[in-house]
């Protein structure tokens, strides 16, 4: 069956570029590496409740702080930062110094980097362990041979393909190298994502991918019966007719600034999580604009079982966009500057010259409609050498105007999707 939220969470393309004009060998399915100054130590600890705890707080605030980025125009965004989180930790497991601590930052962990991508790399493996829907997690590794074999530090490949768990390859970077990259993001994300690169830059040497694939169907299906052309108000004040889906949901949650419902997959341990502004003039973008990771918690743990009469329009789009500007933002400059970035992880070159960040590119794809969820997420990281319950009373959420949602993993309210809806 064809994986529905094909999330690929391409979570870190690190198409990395090099100027280095390496000896041309031929294919291998292993990577030519080397070690040059003292091998690098990779650890991944065994977190603590506290230190789950700690992280997955410092989690929720960076994905509402990186929404927030996104916004323009109440347009419909949506990102995965799981996969964000995922692909920039790879990178990380190369960054040294200050860059390290600003990568760790942004997820809670510059007092202790380590245990910062110890939480990622279990993420993965979470993420591909979760009970009645489908959903994986698949990495990869792409090496251009020219540019980068005999300089890549076999501690980082290793470290990657064992704790992310990253196919391996060696290739040149030519037609045939981009063909294969974007077949894989196709093949992972189900075909709703069908490439990640148009072109490789001259001097492009790595490419680390994260894809994550989710396929959700409702635990209580909509029957046709239940299904209407109505009228969706959206973010201009414009009328604009949509599918909606009528239901009773069972999970009523509200806070100062929103009011929503749960409405499961299959399996009970993924759920689909509305918040509707409660001002009926806000968009999604204004009532989430001061809404924090905090405040999110807050509202899953307002949960009552409390019958919700409720409408979900039918929706689908596309989203992608740099997310350069959104990471220095947020702390994270370093690794952008080749003055300043250390990434002498994952290679180093006799000459001096270094590997440095030059884009972080995220596409994601959505579709809600009666029978579940469709969902896709790309984060690219281009890398360059420089550098049920009795009803008491029955609540109404409607969601007919814009309201923003998430999909949760409800054995800790954690969101691997986040994302708006103004138009339909």
């Amino acid at each position: 069956m064809k994986k529905i939220i094909s999330s690929i969470l391409m979570t870190s393309l690190l198409a990395g570029s090099i100027c280095a004009c390496a000896p041309k060998t031929q294919e291998t399915e292993t990577p030519v590496v080397t070690t040059y100054g003292e091998p690098v130590k990779f650890e991944i600890k065994e977190l603590s409740a506290d230190d789950q705890d700690q992280f997955r707080k410092a989690y929720l605030n960076t994905s509402f702080d990186l929404l927030k980025t996104q916004f323009k125009n109440d347009q419909n965004v949506m990102i995965s930062p799981a996969s964000i989180m995922i692909a920039l930790s790879m990178a990380e497991a190369g960054a040294r110094g200050t860059t390290k601590d600003q990568m760790a930052s942004l997820w809670g962990g510059q007092q202790d980097p380590g245990a910062q991508i110890s939480y990622a790399a279990e993420l993965v493996k979470r993420l591909n362990e979760a009970k009645g829907i489908k959903l994986s997690a698949a990495d990869s590794m792409w090496i251009n041979k020219e540019n980068m074999s005999g300089f890549i530090k076999e501690e980082f490949v290793d470290f990657v393909k064992e704790h992310f768990d990253a196919e391996a390859s060696e290739l040149l970077f030519d037609n045939a190298a981009l063909e294969k990259i974007n077949s894989w993001v196709n093949e992972k994300t189900d075909g709703m994502i069908d490439k990640i690169i148009d072109r490789f830059t001259d001097e492009a040497s790595l490419i680390l991918i994260n894809a994550i694939s989710f396929d959700g169907k409702w635990s209580k299906q909509y029957e046709e019966s239940q299904v209407a052309e109505e009228d969706f108000t959206n973010a201009a004040g414009e009328k604009q007719k949509a599918q909606m889906l009528y239901g009773m949901e069972h999970t009523y949650l509200e806070n100062d600034k929103a009011k929503g419902f749960v409405k499961y997959y299959e399996g009970g341990q993924y759920a689909f999580v509305v918040m509707l502004p409660k001002d009926e003039a806000e968009s999604a973008d204004k009532m989430l604009a001061g809404f924090t990771g905090d405040d999110f918690d807050e509202y899953m743990n307002s949960s009552s079982d409390t019958a919700v009469r409720t409408s979900l329009p039918e929706f689908k789009y596309d989203y992608g966009n740099s997310l350069v500007d959104a990471l220095k933002n947020l702390g994270m400059t370093d690794a952008f500057d080749a003055g300043k970035c250390d990434f002498t992880g994952i290679a180093e070159y006799e000459d001096g010259r270094k590997v440095v960040i030059n884009d972080v590119i995220h596409k994601t794809h959505i579709e809600v409609d009666r029978n579940g969820t469709k969902a896709a997420a790309v984060t690219a990281v281009m890398m360059e050498t420089a550098g049920a319950v009795a009803i008491d009373e029955v609540k109404e959420v409607y969601c007919n105007r814009p309201f923003a949602y998430a999909i949760v993993d409800m054995t800790d309210n954690t969101p691997v999707f986040l994302g708006t809806v103004n138009n339909i």
